[in-house]
């Protein structure tokens, strides 16, 4: 980003506000769809231009350029105002000033998705235009008829199925404010709060510091939709304290990038894809919370197995100091948590709209930022300002990221391209629902080698939910699946983008870090197949719904967590001989293809019983031997 200075800084300032204030305004006042998208767009037009320069380190010259760049963008959206009932009428059949207009609009939005995201997924992005416009010269099992430029320009600008389509609605209507709340709790000392909540928790086990990272990475994840930004967040404060308990620099970079990704999933405050779930199945923000709450503690739950098996195994080293005990600091600090239980209770008690349940959110942490003992931390209208300008800025990647993914939906809205996927799925699944589940994972794993979670979770959603939802599996289940799947591709090998930014603050090895990484998420990745491989696991998204499936459930998943960390750690008082370590995964996974009949009761657990006797026989014959520092 440029720096700015004078009066600059001050115009770029007034900017910021606006694009957050705009959203405010809607969330109270009601505003016309396509004026209140197109506003939220120009702004976007705008503010890329200015702030994020053509090249890192360009020259001043580049500022007028890219002030040119800036309001030729926003003269794009300008002119659909001129007569937009008109503008909106011919998008079937454009006529030249409105082909001008949406070209440009088009290129200018590459153009900032190429500063700010990053070359790939703009790669991407044109792939699928490129797609459009040549679908005749594809192999016939994806082909179609080409559209020309007129059809294409018609459907992505003057519709609201390409550029200001959902995702465009979803950032300026919700993430916008999540976004801002989370910086409004941020600048009134809530990340001090959290920090020093998790390491309150963390105990003088060698399992601790473990323990902390993870907890650390959940409560200050953001609603960014970035393991990234979580995850380098969060690892300049725990490396130290990992690097104290004996982790080695890769395992500690993989350890919090695995905690970082788990904040993206964390409920209230979840990344984009998650309101992107809400507009896209028509359900309440408050339903969406209900259906990641589990999969998000069986997440952590898996992690947590990791940790603590780990440290058995390497024996690290407890915390040396004493933590502030939880009471103290709820006590000193538990005020930041009433922003969250108004959230809730605006969502749950009152039924509210999420615009609504987070403006009241961010009322609540504006009153209660009084209550802290440090002034500094007073939310007072120079502080607000301040926030709302760094709500922007972390606000302005992930809108032009949605910006730009509404092309990605307008291609598959216009050609159909979803339903030859899906038929493609199903040809090669044969009708097997595990089939097509590991399909879709590795659908996933490869479209997010190197894209954000929320691109991941678009390009997935709209090409493996039709066809999971054809073999059998309920809507809802099939897009949340697509969301856990993009989460955890951004640990999977090859290209693990947060245990490598995390690798950049522990001197470790990127690839070395990424491997920790995925070794610490492998139980995660079990947890989709838990809620959707079978009628009893689709109660894990239902909370109550059925108790006596709801724990039949989640006790099978617990236990299947449990054993598939012991074969991947192959130590809990002693070494497990690999046979037994295999037999083990082996069991993990019999309990996930058919939870009812290996589960509880069943040959599974009884099975991994069985061998859970035998490593305890072996413990009581001869003491256990140090164990080598190896995966």
């Amino acid at each position: 980003m440029r720096k700015m200075q004078g009066k600059a800084a001050i115009a770029i300032g007034a900017l910021y506000v606006g694009f957050v204030g705009w959203s405010l305004y809607g969330a109270i006042f009601p505003v016309e769809t396509y004026a209140f998208r197109m506003v939220h767009m120009a702004f976007i037009f705008g503010l890329a231009f200015l702030v994020y320069p053509i090249r890192p380190n360009a020259g001043r010259w580049t500022r007028w350029l890219d002030l040119i760049l800036a309001l030729l963008g926003v003269a794009t959206i300008a002119y659909t105002f001129i007569d937009m009932d008109q503008f909106i009428r011919r998008s079937t059949l454009p006529e030249p000033l409105d082909l001008f207009f949406g070209i440009v609009a088009i290129i200018l939005l590459l153009e900032i998705s190429r500063r700010i995201v990053d070359n790939t997924f703009t790669l991407v992005v044109v792939g699928f235009l490129l797609y459009m416009y040549f679908g005749n010269y594809f192999p016939d099992i994806i082909s179609h008829k080409s559209y020309d430029i007129d059809r294409i320009v018609g459907h992505m600008y003057m519709t609201l199925e390409g550029i200001f389509g959902v995702p465009l609605s979803v950032s300026a209507s919700f993430v916008m404010l999540f976004v801002v709340y989370g910086t409004f709790m941020d600048v009134a000392g809530a990340g001090g709060f959290w920090l020093d909540l998790s390491l309150a928790t963390m105990g003088r086990q060698s399992a601790s510091a473990g323990r902390g990272a993870v907890i650390t990475s959940a409560l200050l994840g953001g609603p960014q939709g970035s393991g990234v930004a979580t995850t380098m967040s969060v690892t300049p404060i725990m490396w130290p304290i990992l690097k104290k308990a004996g982790y080695s620099p890769n395992m500690a970079a993989g350890l919090i990038a695995t905690g970082g990704i788990g904040a993206v999933l964390s409920p209230p405050l979840m990344g984009a894809a998650a309101f992107l779930i809400m507009q896209f199945l028509g359900v309440s923000f408050w339903d969406v919370v209900v259906m990641v709450t589990v999969p998000t503690i069986l997440y952590y739950i898996g992690t947590l197995f990791m940790v603590e098996l780990e440290a058995r195994k390497y024996r690290f080293a407890p915390p040396e100091a004493e933590a502030k005990t939880v009471r103290k600091v709820m006590l000193t600090k538990g005020y930041h948590l009433l922003s969250i239980v108004v959230l809730v209770a605006l969502l749950v008690i009152w039924n509210k709209s999420p615009e609504y349940a987070a403006l009241g959110a961010i009322g609540a942490t504006i009153l209660t930022s009084f209550l802290s003992r440090d002034r500094n931390e007073w939310l007072t209208p120079r502080k607000i300002i301040t926030a709302m300008i760094e709500g922007a800025k972390n606000m302005l990647p992930v809108a032009v990221l949605l910006a730009a993914a509404g092309l990605i939906v307008g291609t598959f809205t216009l050609t159909g391209l979803g339903l030859k996927i899906s038929s493609i799925i199903m040809s090669v699944s044969g009708g097997s629902v595990l089939a097509g589940l590991i399909l879709a994972m590795l659908a996933s794993m490869l479209i997010g080698l190197s894209l954000p979670i929320t691109a991941t979770y678009i390009m997935t959603v709209v090409m493996v939910a039709p066809a999971l939802v054809k073999l059998g599996i309920p809507m809802h289940v099939a897009h949340l699946l697509a969301f856990y799947f993009a989460v955890l591709s951004e640990v999977s090998p090859p290209v693990g983008l947060s245990p490598c930014a995390a690798a950049a603050v522990t001197g470790g090895n990127p690839f070395g870090s990424m491997m920790q990484a995925w070794k610490y998420s492998l139980p995660a990745f079990l947890v989709p197949f838990y809620f959707s491989t079978t009628k009893v696991g689709y109660s894990l998204l239902i909370v109550g719904g059925n108790w006596p499936d709801f724990l039949l459930a989640m006790t099978t998943s617990v236990c299947s967590l449990f054993f598939v960390s012991l074969g991947i750690i192959g130590y809990m008082r002693r070494k497990f001989p690999m046979v037994e370590r295999v037999l083990l995964i082996i069991v993990a996974f019999a309990m996930v293809i058919a939870p009812i009949g290996w589960s509880i009761p069943g040959l599974a657990p009884l099975f991994a019983g069985v061998l859970m006797i035998l490593h305890h026989l072996r413990m009581t014959r001869g003491p256990a031997r140090k164990s080598e520092a190896s995966f």
